[in-house]
C-alpha cells in the first residue's frame, strides 16, 4: 500500500480544499460503511483509511489552532 503523505493526499483526493469537519465528515461515512451489507469493500481496509483521514483532520485542527495563536502574537 503507498504511504499517506500530504501531497498524496492533496494530488490524489483534493484533500487540501476541504476543511477539517469536512473530512471528519468523510471518515465518519467510511467507518459507517462497513456497517452497510451491501459493503464489497475490507474492512480493515476501510478502518485503517478512516484513521488516516481523522489523523489528517486533527493535523488540519493543529494548523488552525497553531496559526491562530501567531496572529494573536501569543
Amino acid at each position: 500500500m503507498a504511504k499517506l503523505t500530504p501531497s498524496r493526499l492533496d494530488g490524489v483526493y483534493g484533500m487540501r480544499k476541504f476543511t477539517a469537519d469536512d473530512i471528519h465528515d468523510k471518515a465518519d461515512a467510511v467507518v459507517q460503511q462497513i456497517a452497510d451489507p451491501k459493503n464489497t469493500d475490507d474492512p480493515k481496509w476501510l478502518w485503517r483509511w478512516a484513521k488516516k483521514l481523522n489523523w489528517l483532520a486533527r493535523k488540519k485542527e493543529k494548523a488552525r489552532e497553531h496559526k491562530a495563536r501567531h496572529r494573536k502574537g501569543i
